[in-house]
């Protein structure tokens, strides 16, 4: 008999979650824009959302994963507690896809070759897309040689005095099992710990009903995490993770008692079906696959119906706060989603929406400066105070897009990216057009006392009312891509040029009549024509580079 291994072991638990978080990275970078385009798409339909449940967990080849991203969703409300909810349930039954690939032991029999088939292609592939696929399959490949590992490391448990009277305590207590797991799972995540069950089952350490209180563990132990990831959010996070903690935790409640009965139900199922594939024999690896499958299975289609109920519970123990006056900051940019560079990228482009919307009010109200019996001061200030704001959110939104990692960015991610910096970076211009130069003009139109003239005060407030219609515009199409906005706001770049010119010559014949009040005002009045034409100028960038990637 050889003897126990501990080197062995925590090797391949190394490469097993090497693997796992490998493949991770790489199915998400795959993803890419189609993970965001579907979760824009999704409506109240919670079939939809089940479905982008199983999808996103597949993706992220972790439910507690998938739950740290919706409870950053359902903060920011990009998505709605029943959608969480109904998404939450597709992810437990994703998690299901690995855990049932771990059950074939010719895989893992196979795995260096699979290691080296992805390896292989990673060198020979030019195109990232092969390469993310030939790294995805050398992830893989990493999962089965370490339950390969796990399982020739745990071989000798079956025959050691000790390790049995341990399995045997276990077996004989299997509450305590159940806590066990759910720590373990705690810190990995169900896959995980299931992967270690799994791999005793191989090795013959364990026995089939000894591991279901394992399995049980493992699916209520993943929502430590998701617990922890909300304490610090909004009232919508808590209500996400409560959610998924209450739905766990009373599957596992109703199905803890009844452990004898599951063996019993899966040893059925498992001879029925060896009766009808008479070459395949299931075994206690797969059995437990099955109860995991069954369980979460389960879950869906108890509490699926209930929903509403469930998010009627949550909220009840979880009300809104109360609303206070709160420092003004980003709202959008979770840290959560940096892990998922499309969700990432889909919060920026939102906090930028909020930047262009204050700049938007910023442009309406910036000739009021101007006007007669105004309090000057007061107004300049307020300006101020928005163009603050811009420049927080400004700083906040590139510190943020500066943290993703754009070595595992698609070729279309990589040009998203650096058009949400120039977008930024032009709304910020607008905000200091606003604040620094045509403020600095009020200031000198109101100590030398002038007044602009009846014709000349329209025409500035024509020409604001102009650019404000093409803002308005730019806004359209950061929050839908259109081509025919697009196309509008090109016409109007090129007519705003005329029409400029239109009112500098009108101010010129204005002078030419003698109004004393168009001599007086002259620069100023030319100065705020060419402000107001450096922020069309601006929009027009904004909206090319809008459209060139389709954002």
């Amino acid at each position: 008999m050889e003897p126990f291994n501990w080197s062995i072991l925590i090797g391949g638990v190394t490469f097993f979650f090497l693997g796992l978080s490998g493949a991770r990275k790489e199915l998400q970078f795959l993803a890419g824009d189609r993970l965001r385009s579907i979760l824009t798409r999704i409506s109240n339909n919670r079939f939809k959302a089940f479905g982008f449940g199983v999808l996103i967990t597949f993706l992220l080849q972790s439910s507690s994963a998938t739950s740290i991203v919706l409870i950053s969703l359902a903060d920011t409300h990009l998505i709605s507690l029943h959608q969480a909810v109904a998404i939450l349930l597709g992810s437990d039954f994703g998690t299901t896809f690995v855990v049932a690939l771990l059950t074939i032991k010719k895989i893992a029999d196979i795995s260096l070759s699979i290691i080296a088939i992805g390896f292989m292609i990673q060198i020979v592939a030019k195109r990232k897309h092969i390469k993310s696929a030939g790294s995805i399959i050398l992830c893989f490949g990493l999962i089965f040689y370490g339950m390969h590992l796990m399982v020739f490391a745990a071989s000798p448990l079956k025959d050691s005095s000790l390790s049995i009277s341990i399995f045997t305590a276990l077996s004989d207590n299997p509450l305590v099992s159940l806590i066990i797991a759910a720590a373990i799972a705690a810190v990995v995540h169900s896959a995980g710990m299931i992967g270690i069950a799994i791999a005793l089952a191989f090795a013959g350490a364990i026995s089939f009903e000894a591991s279901i209180p394992l399995v049980l563990g493992a699916n209520v132990g993943t929502c430590v995490t998701a617990i922890l990831a909300s304490l610090g959010g909004g009232a919508e996070g808590k209500r996400v993770a409560a959610a998924n903690t209450a739905a766990k935790f009373l599957g596992v409640v109703v199905a803890f008692p009844f452990i004898s009965q599951i063996a019993n139900f899966i040893n059925k199922i498992s001879a029925y079906f060896s009766d009808i594939f008479t070459s395949y024999y299931i075994g206690i690896p797969g059995k437990i696959a099955l109860v995991h499958i069954m369980f979460n299975a389960a879950l869906a289609v108890f509490i699926f119906p209930t929903i509403g109920l469930l998010v009627r519970l949550v909220k009840i123990i979880f009300p809104e706060p109360p609303v206070k006056i709160e420092e003004f900051k980003p709202l959008y940019l979770d840290r959560a989603a940096l892990e998922t560079p499309a969700l990432a990228l889909a919060q920026a482009k939102r906090e930028i929406l909020r930047i262009a919307s204050i700049a938007y009010g910023m442009l309406s109200d910036c000739l009021k400066m101007f006007s007669r019996g105004i309090e000057i001061n007061e107004e300049i200030e307020r300006l101020q105070s928005e163009d603050d704001k811009i420049d927080l959110l400004d700083k906040a939104t590139r510190f943020y897009l500066a943290e993703l990692s754009c070595e595992k960015f698609s070729s279309e991610q990589t040009r998203v990216h650096a058009s949400l910096l120039s977008i930024t970076a032009d709304l910020e211009e607008i905000g200091d057009i606003i604040s620094k130069e045509m403020v600095l003009l009020a200031r000198k139109k109101a100590s030398w006392q002038r007044i602009f003239s009846d014709e000349g005060w329209r025409d500035l407030r024509g020409f604001q009312q102009k650019v404000a219609e093409n803002f308005n515009l730019v806004i359209s199409i950061l929050t839908q891509p259109s081509d025919e906005i697009a196309a509008k706001i090109n016409r109007h770049e090129e007519h705003m040029e005329e029409v400029e010119q239109q009112l500098r010559q009108a101010h010129i014949n204005r002078l030419h009549q003698g109004l004393k009040e168009s001599f007086d005002t002259s620069s100023i009045h030319l100065d705020i024509l060419g402000s107001l034409r450096r922020i069309n100028a601006k929009l027009a960038h904004i909206a090319r580079m809008a459209m060139s990637q389709k954002i």
